[in-house]
C-alpha cells in the first residue's frame, strides 16, 4: 500500500536507520517506548516512524540515538503484529478532505474486481473480511446483497457504519480479528478479501473459507505478491508468485492473474494477484 509520497518516506526512513540498527540494544524497550508514544499520539498522515523520529528530535534526542531507535523499529516491525490495530485506528480516524489525492486509501469507490465479479449475479449473503472503511461492503449493500463485514480496527467499523448510513443501506459491522471471527458453515454466497491482510498463506485458513461458503459460492481476492524490491511485513501476508493458485487448487478459478498494478492506496505500480474462485458442489 505504497503511494508515491510513501516511497519517499521509505527512503527517508532507510537513511534515518543508518547503522544504528546494528548496535546491540534492548529491542523490547525501544519497541515499547514507540508503542506507548504511538497510542497517545494524534493521528497524522506521516509514516509513524517518521513522526516518532520527529518527536524524538524535538525532545532533544541526539541524532545518533534517533537513528538507532528507528533502525530497531524498522527491523522489528517485520515480525510483529501488535502495531496493526493502532496503526489502522489512527489512519481511519483522520478526517476526509474531499481531495482524492490527499484522502488516498479512504476512497469510497469499490474495488474494480468486486464490481466485475458480481455483475449479473443474484444478490445473496456476502462477507467482506478486513473491510476497512467499507467501500466494497456499501457498494454490495446498494446492489441488494446482505452484507456482513468485520475489521480489527474500531475506527474502520465506525467509518464503514457511517458510510452505509449515509448511503441509506445497512451492513452488519463487527470488530473482530481473523482468529476471532466465526466464519460459520455454508453461510456465505460471496467472500470479499481485497488487500485485507488475510492469512490465506495458511492452508487451514483456506479450508475455513471453503467450509463457510455455500455450494458455488465465490471468493473475490486481491492482494500483494511479495517483491524483494518492496519487502512486506509478515502481518501483511503477501504471497509468493503462483502461491495463491496452489492454495486454491480445489476451487474453480473464474479469474486468476498476477500483474503489475496499483495497490489499494495508489501508485506506484506493484506486484499484485487477483482471483475469483468458485467452490465446487
Amino acid at each position: 500500500m505504497v503511494t508515491r509520497k510513501c516511497a519517499v518516506v521509505v527512503l527517508a526512513l532507510a537513511c534515518l536507520a543508518g547503522l544504528g540498527a546494528q548496535s546491540p540494544q534492548d529491542d523490547e524497550s525501544t519497541w515499547g517506548a514507540f508503542m506507548a508514544w504511538f497510542k497517545s499520539a494524534p493521528p497524522v498522515r506521516a509514516h509513524p516512524f517518521m513522526a516518532y523520529a520527529a518527536s524524538l528530535t524535538a525532545a532533544g534526542t541526539p541524532e545518533a540515538e534517533v537513528k538507532r531507535r528507528v533502525g530497531v523499529l524498522m527491523r522489528l516491525v517485520r515480525d510483529r503484529s501488535d502495531w496493526v490495530e493502532t496503526y489502522y485506528d489512527k489512519l481511519f480516524s483522520i478526517p476526509l478532505t474531499g481531495d482524492p489525492e490527499a484522502d488516498g486509501f479512504l476512497s469510497t469507490e469499490p474495488s474494480a474486481i468486486v464490481v466485475e465479479a458480481v455483475k449479473g449475479l443474484p444478490p445473496g449473503t456476502v462477507l467482506d473480511a478486513g473491510m476497512g472503511q467499507g467501500r466494497n461492503a456499501v457498494f454490495l449493500a446498494r446492489q441488494g446483497w446482505r452484507v456482513t463485514g468485520f475489521d480489527l480496527s474500531a475506527e474502520a467499523i465506525r467509518l464503514a457504519t457511517a458510510t452505509a448510513a449515509s448511503a441509506g443501506v445497512h451492513i452488519d459491522a463487527v470488530k473482530a480479528s481473523y482468529a476471532d471471527f466465526d466464519f460459520g458453515t455454508a453461510r456465505w454466497d460471496l467472500i470479499v478479501l481485497t488487500f485485507a491482510w488475510a492469512p490465506v498463506d495458511d492452508p487451514a485458513f483456506v479450508n475455513r473459507l471453503r467450509t463457510s461458503l455455500r455450494p458455488n459460492g465465490r471468493i473475490v481476492f486481491e492482494h500483494f505478491v511479495d517483491d524483494p524490491a518492496q519487502p512486506r511485513p509478515p502481518a501483511m501476508h503477501a504471497l509468493k508468485p503462483g502461491q495463491l493458485r496452489e492454495l486454491f487448487a480445489g476451487f474453480r478459478l473464474e479469474k486468476y492473474e498476477e500483474l503489475l498494478g496499483l495497490g489499494d492506496w495508489g501508485g506506484p505500480d506493484t506486484q499484485l494477484v487477483r482471483m475469483v474462485a468458485v467452490k465446487s458442489q
